[in-house]
């Protein structure tokens, strides 16, 4: 440890900074707007742990959103703590899913021995669908591979907050019920009594729509795992389900990191923080 840099970089930041280096157990949010620091009161709170803690530096995990930041959160660690600071786990959340299926492979028959499969291959998978499939909204006459793009978009949208094609079936379902229970759905009186309101038509449509999305999801998916390809996002909606069924892998995991830390945690989206709940998970709070 430098510790005279890190006096001196503890020594510039003000008393609401200090608390967040200071503090060493339990859970711990930095709220600030752009500009102001977080990712170096993050370093700074990785030496502090090192320093007034017996933790091994591989056994702290940092996590943020690009490489950029992994590279620029690395060195200011180095500049604070030395060379230990490349022992101290610091990745991309796709970077850390990656880590996981190199190292144990025999959790992950869907990834392991396949290939990543381009946008290229991706959209072909989907043209195919489209053409070979029955849809009445989605396949339009003219144009049956107009909605490709969007459903590739909408897709992987989806495995981002983690929810499969039977999950997003169930969602659309739920959402036609609640919709068809709505108490002024008709018009009650003139030219068009008993007939739906033209906000609701619109409403149904979407949903109808998305019920056909499910389905060309679901065609995706199979179709990814015959041909043996994977997909981006699929890199950390297989680390979710190996966490999940896998009690033994989570507490390996659980117990390697003592310590996690959230860099630019107000990007996170569903399927990322359902990674950190669970790594984090061992502990109560």
């Amino acid at each position: 440890m430098q510790s005279d840099i890190f006096t001196k970089l503890y020594n510039g930041l003000n008393s609401e900074q200090k608390r967040a280096v200071d503090a060493i157990e339990g859970p711990v949010m930095v709220i600030a707007g752009p500009g102001t620091g977080k990712t170096s009161i993050l370093t700074l709170r990785i030496a502090n742990i090192l320093q007034k803690t017996d933790t091994s530096p591989d056994s702290i995990l940092a996590l943020t959103f690009t490489e950029s930041g992994v590279y620029s959160m690395r060195q200011k660690l180095v500049g604070i703590i030395g060379p230990a600071a490349y022992r101290v786990n610091i990745f991309t959340f796709h970077g850390f899913a990656n880590s996981i299926i190199e190292s144990y492979p025999e959790y992950f028959p869907r990834i392991v021995g396949g290939s990543n499969a381009p946008e290229v291959e991706q959209l072909k998978i989907l043209e195919t669908i489209f053409e070979e499939g029955s849809f009445d909204i989605i396949k339009p006459f003219g144009n049956i591979f107009y909605y490709v793009r969007p459903a590739l978009s909408s897709i992987r949208s989806l495995k981002r907050e983690n929810v499969s094609p039977a999950e997003f079936l169930e969602l659309t379902k739920k959402e036609e019920k609640t919709l068809l229970q709505t108490e002024d759905l008709y018009h009650e009186k003139g030219k068009y009594k008993g007939e739906m309101k033209g906000v609701y038509k619109t409403a149904l449509k979407k949903i109808e729509k998305n019920k056909e999305l499910a389905v060309v999801y679901e065609r995706y998916e199979k179709a990814l795992s015959k041909q043996r390809l994977y997909d981006f996002e699929d890199m950390i909606v297989e680390t979710i389900k190996a966490l999940k069924n896998n009690p033994d892998l989570l507490l390996i995991l659980q117990e390697e990191y003592q310590y996690i830390l959230a860099d630019e945690h107000q990007d996170a989206n569903n399927a990322q923080n359902t990674i950190l709940e669970l790594i984090s998970g061992f502990h109560e709070n």
